[in-house]
C-alpha cells in the first residue's frame, strides 16, 4: 500500500428520499485512496445513520456529473465552497419503470393472418357440413362415369386387337 494517508472529503447531503431539493447539511468524511466503494458507502451510511439498504448513494462533482464513490475521490479537488453533492435516493425515484414489453409487429401480424385463415377454413367447413353427403355422391358419380368411359375405351381396343389375324405373308412385296 503506497499511500495509506487519509484525506478529508466534504459532502453536501441532499436527501431526495425525504423530498429535500437543496442540500441540507455538509458533512466531512475521512477516506483513503485504496478504499473501495463498499468501504466509502459504509462510512457515509454510518455518518448519516442510514440503515436501509434500499437507499442509493449518488455522488456528484461541482459540475453535476456522477462520479464513482470510491477512494479515488480524494484525487479530485474538493473545496469548502464547492463540496461534492451526495444524493440519497430511493430505487426508481426519478424514473418510472415500465414493464418489459417485447412486441414484434411482424410476428404479431403473421400470427393474426394465420388465425384469420384458420377461422375462414372453419367457417367454410361448417357451411359445407349440410351438403357434404350430396358432394360425396356427386364425386363418386363422376369417378364412376370416368371409370366406365375408360373401360369402354379399353374394351374397344381389346376387340380390335383380337380381330386382327396374321396370315403369314405380306400382301405386297416389300421394297427393300
Amino acid at each position: 500500500m503506497a499511500n495509506s494517508e487519509t484525506s478529508i472529503i466534504l459532502l453536501a447531503v441532499k436527501r431526495l428520499d425525504l423530498n429535500e431539493l437543496e442540500p441540507s447539511s455538509v458533512i466531512s468524511i475521512s477516506v483513503r485512496e485504496e478504499d473501495k466503494v463498499a468501504d466509502v458507502s459504509q462510512i457515509i451510511r454510518s455518518k448519516l445513520q442510514i440503515n436501509s439498504s434500499d437507499l442509493i448513494l449518488r455522488l456528484r462533482n461541482s459540475r453535476g456529473s456522477i462520479i464513482p464513490l470510491n477512494g479515488k475521490i480524494i484525487i479530485h479537488p474538493n473545496l469548502n465552497s464547492r463540496p461534492f453533492t451526495l444524493e440519497v435516493v430511493k430505487h426508481f425515484q426519478s424514473v418510472e419503470p415500465k414493464p418489459n414489453s417485447l412486441e414484434l409487429t411482424q410476428y404479431a401480424e403473421s400470427l393474426k393472418n394465420k388465425l384469420l385463415d384458420i377461422q375462414e377454413r372453419i367457417t367454410n367447413v361448417e357451411a359445407s357440413m349440410g351438403n357434404m353427403q350430396e358432394k360425396r355422391k356427386e364425386k363418386v358419380q363422376q369417378e364412376v362415369v370416368k371409370l366406365e368411359n375408360t373401360i369402354t375405351f379399353l374394351k374397344k381396343r381389346i376387340e380390335e386387337a383380337e380381330s386382327i389375324e396374321w396370315r403369314g405373308m405380306f400382301v405386297k412385296n416389300p421394297l427393300w
